[in-house]
């Protein structure tokens, strides 16, 4: 496999992450070894009230960030906050630094998301960025206002295209990105 960074990006809830795993899902079965992380988010009683990581490969997980008045019921700390979240820096190093620190073999990179809560730790982004350089094929979702220069200049060495998600096309982009993916 040649590399090539796939880059998904849309508005919140148009369906980003649905579509990452159903491309997960389409290039695992084809015999990909892929390595990385996602950070759903958490919902109950129709309100979100955290994000999750989790090690793709593993399935290893821990808190990604919680909401503030969340912290003292799930027993968790921090100190960096953003908008009405708390990142769990404890959590999200142990999980994103594990699931990106045995890479060799891997033939695709995949992160869930590269937004402020997942670059807001210095060494979870210099991990991400090691990363990038060592692996020359990915799948990356990234938040809408995502700016990150030295992340894109990792990622424009290896070649990347931009998928925009909209209504008009989040039904046929899993399919699209797996066969752009493996080049068939």
């Amino acid at each position: 496999m040649s590399g090539l960074y796939v880059l998904i990006t849309g508005r919140p809830g148009i369906g980003k992450t649905t579509i990452f795993m159903k491309v997960l899902s389409i290039v695992k079965e084809k015999g990909v070894r892929v390595a990385g992380f996602m950070c759903p988010e958490v919902r109950e009683r129709g309100g979100r009230i955290g994000f999750k990581i989790i090690d793709i490969r593993s399935g290893e997980q821990g808190w990604l960030a919680l909401r503030t008045d969340m912290l003292t019921r799930f027993g968790k700390k921090g100190t960096l906050r953003i908008g009405r979240y708390v990142v769990i820096e404890d959590d999200a190093l142990r999980v994103g630094l594990k699931a990106l620190s045995m890479l060799d073999g891997v033939d695709l990179l995949a992160i869930d998301e590269l937004g402020p809560m997942e670059l807001s730790l210095p060494r979870l982004r210099s991990a991400i960025l090691d990363a990038i350089k060592k692996v020359s094929r990915g799948m990356l979702v990234v938040h809408r206002k995502f700016n990150d220069l030295q992340i894109l200049e990792g990622v424009r060495k290896h070649g990347y295209k931009l998928f925009v998600v909209d209504v008009t096309n989040r039904d046929r982009l899993p399919n699209e990105l797996a066969r752009y993916i493996l080049q068939e």
